[in-house]
């Protein structure tokens, strides 16, 4: 029997669970002007590594029989026809591909006396293609398991954990002596023997999940004092807490070893994580020296941005890394996996274009290197090849946006809204919404932005020095409820020196373990404080518009428009103060003839907008973009686009004017610029996939040169011929005729 979590918890601080300060690394430990000058130092020393060059990526991931059947000829014409400048192929862990002489490394039964990894990097570096060796140590086989018991992840009751697709397999337990002693083995072997540039880790940190072998529960009793938790659902128990951060002290260390491990062989050859969940990019940095993001395709309800979202939250983890975006040709999103068949072309090429116009270096994985279906080769052959004819737009130095939104990890992981387990209703969001959402805000606010041809990036939580974020006018934060008072106090002098935020809902009413303030931790910003109540379902409640204003631009031809389903209760700090929009508060929908108020009209604000310092600060209390994002409703995207065009007290620096719906960015290289238009218009934009490209235009795009440059030529990449331009000031007004896909207007400096 333990005391009530959270007052356990109070007592016991992040330090202490995981043995010490020294735990947290000492990055993490700088004050950020510090931290931003070791990043500056990292970035200045890492540009100068080969993993700067490939822009084009391939992976061929192999499968157990794939020797001896593959089209080697195949590949390698491809690998000319794309222009490829680096290759990810299987080496080992669950399967290896070579002829490997570590104990218990499985060797493929397919591979007879040859060799395919070999043959693969040999051919590949005589092309002068950059190779990953891939590896994968996430299962084993029943040897391993009778000769090494401790090697497998274990269940509660202590049985070994099979794997859920191969009954053959075990889950290998990650924080043993499969990750400690074997893999440095196959990494050593691996790089010693073969030509490779580094290790690309697929499933590197295992996929066991919680696992309660010997090893784990004693490390983990010694760290912490707890006992593995049964689960780890219930993010207020400090046993959970505890757990997720000495899992990712696990990894640090084993990314801190194998990292050693192939330096140590090679060292001009990196490691480098195929994901990385909540890891510290602070801490992160100091072993990847590239990302590569592994977000493989779309399905079920996901927009057609969700790859240029990829892209945009890989960049804010460390901005001066090289970052690939990699995308499958196969039906390989989840639930379900149809690895041998393929996805539609448009599809494949709207998902890679998109997360090329957001700055991912394309990254290709074909799943079996023999080839059934071979109808992705044009799609994916035509953009690379395009892609190969104007790198230099594509080598970008800086992001030209001036909005952002922040990332939150801490979010994700520990708020958790104060909900009742049954609402009543029995809708859709009793089901999900009601548990958070958090990520639903964040997708409303992400779809708006789009929507609005607002060009944005995002900003990480945890890198929110004056250095990182003060180049941008504001910082969107959709309902980030967990943010720490440190994270708060960088917000609040962002605001004080001149910047602005738009935030909703329980932004900041909660600190960075999810555990619910007083009152807001920005409520000097907001204007406001919190009351003690938030209603988690509001039905049939609206805003009344009083305007006109900056805030209630279109929507001034209407007394009424939609509010949103969760409202926090405030109180206004300035009592007289006059709002854009206010409250009508919920009435009944049913039955039709009681669908009606008394109350028309309160002064209860529902937007509070107002300046701070010099800046500008908007909150809405309740859960716009939310709403936007389960409904889609024209008058939030109004609000949503008003709100971040008042804060930002200015023009974008790129804007679009024309149909459809584009997905829009502003780079900057260096001798040149690059305005990206993604054409999204496809009734299939919102549910995958894209069924054919629906060309759209004309366009006129105004962009704002850096200071002090002047163009010398003006092309329109897609088009491939120059275009119709003229100056206006500082700006520069291009005419765009048509986008089929993917134009660029490509600026080149005088």
């Amino acid at each position: 029997m333990v005391a009530n979590s959270g007052e356990l918890f109070d007592s016991v601080d992040r330090r202490s669970m995981i043995g010490g300060a020294a735990a947290l690394g000492m990055a993490a430990m700088l004050p950020p002007s510090a931290s931003a000058q070791m990043a500056r130092a990292t970035m200045a020393k890492d540009k100068e590594g080969w993993e700067w060059g490939p822009m084009r990526w391939v992976q061929i991931c192999a499968t157990e029989d794939d020797p001896g059947r593959y089209d080697k000829a195949f590949w390698l014409d491809f690998l000319k026809q794309t222009s490829t400048q680096g290759v990810c192929l299987s080496a080992g862990g669950v399967t290896a591909f070579y002829p490997t002489k570590v104990p218990y490394h499985y060797r493929s039964p397919f591979l007879g006396d040859g060799d395919m990894f070999g043959e693969l990097v040999h051919a590949c570096k005589a092309m002068g293609i950059r190779v990953l060796a891939r590896v994968d140590p996430h299962a084993m086989r029943a040897d391993a398991l009778a000769a090494h018991p401790e090697w497998v992840a274990r269940d509660a009751a202590g049985q070994p954990k099979r794997h859920p697709t191969d009954r053959d397999l075990y889950l290998t337990c990650p924080n043993g002596d499969v990750t400690f002693a074997w893999m440095p083995q196959v990494l050593r072997e691996i790089v010693g023997t073969y030509p490779v540039d580094g290790v690309f880790g697929n499933r590197w940190a295992g996929a066991a999940g919680l696992c309660h072998c010997g090893v784990c529960t004693t490390k983990f009793k010694a760290a912490s004092g707890f006992a593995v938790p049964s689960s780890l659902n219930d993010v207020g128990d400090p046993a959970t807490r505890a757990y997720l951060i000495w899992d990712n002290e696990m990894r640090y260390e084993q990314l801190a070893l194998w990292a050693r491990t192939v330096d140590a062989v090679n060292p001009q050859a990196f490691f480098t994580p195929g994901t990385w969940g909540r890891l510290d990019p602070r801490r992160l940095r100091r072993t990847a020296r590239a990302l590569f993001a592994d977000r493989q395709a779309r399905s079920g309800n996901a927009p057609a941005w969700l790859n240029g979202r990829s892209a945009k939250e890989t960049a804010c983890l460390m901005p001066d890394r090289p970052m690939s975006g990699i995308f499958a040709v196969g039906e390989t999103a989840t639930p379900y996996r149809f690895m041998d068949s393929v996805q539609a072309p448009t599809e494949i090429s709207a998902y890679l274009h998109d997360g090329l116009a957001h700055g991912f270096r394309p990254w290709m994985t074909k799943f079996k290197a023999e080839v059934f279906d071979k109808r992705w080769v044009p799609a994916v052959t035509k953009a690379y090849a395009w892609h190969a004819r104007h790198e230099a737009y594509f080598r970008n130095t800086e992001n030209l946006a001036t909005v952002a939104m922040l990332h939150s990890s801490q979010t994700s992981t520990y708020y958790v809204p104060d909900v009742p387990r049954d609402m009543g209703a029995g809708g859709p969001q009793d089901a999900q919404s009601l548990r958070g959402g958090s990520d639903d805000a964040t997708s409303g606010f992400y779809q708006a932005l789009v929507e609005a041809r607002v060009p944005f990036a995002f900003v990480d939580e945890r890198l929110l020095d004056p250095q990182a974020i003060d180049r941008y006018k504001v910082i969107v934060l959709p309902n980030i409820a967990a943010l720490s008072d440190a994270q708060c106090a960088a917000l609040r002098g962002y605001v004080e020196r001149g910047g602005a935020i738009v935030a909703t809902h329980e932004t900041a009413l909660y600190d960075e373990w999810g555990k619910r303030r007083t009152n807001f931790g920005l409520a000097d910003l907001f204007g406001c404080d919190f009351t003690g109540t938030v209603d988690q379902r509001v039905q049939n409640s609206y805003l009344t518009v009083r305007g006109p204003g900056p805030l209630t631009v279109g929507l001034d031809d209407t007394p009424r428009i939609m509010a949103g389903t969760k409202r926090v209760h405030v109180r206004p700090r300035d009592a007289g103060m006059r709002a854009a929009f206010t409250l009508v508060p919920s009435y009944p929908d049913l039955p039709m003839e009681k669908v009606y108020t008394a109350t028309r009209t309160t002064d209860i604000p529902m937007i509070y907008a107002r300046k701070f310092g010099k800046g500008r600060v908007v909150y809405l209390p309740f859960d716009i973009d939310r709403t936007f994002w389960e409904n889609s409703t024209a008058d939030h995207l109004t609000v949503l686009r008003n709100a971040v065009a008042w804060a930002a007290d200015g023009a974008q620096p790129m804007e679009v004017a024309g149909p459809g719906f584009l997905d829009i960015s502003y780079w900057r290289q260096r001798t040149s610029v690059a305005a990206h238009l993604v054409n999204l218009t496809n009734p299939m934009a919102m549910r995958g996939y894209m069924r054919e490209i629906l060309p759209a235009g004309p366009y006129q795009v105004r962009l704002t040169l850096p200071p002090g440059v002047r163009p010398s030529r003006v092309r329109l990449l897609e088009a491939e011929r120059d275009a119709t331009f003229r100056q206006d000031g500082s700006r520069l007004i291009v005419d765009v005729p048509q986008v089929q896909l993917h134009e660029v207007v490509a600026v080149d400096f005088a």
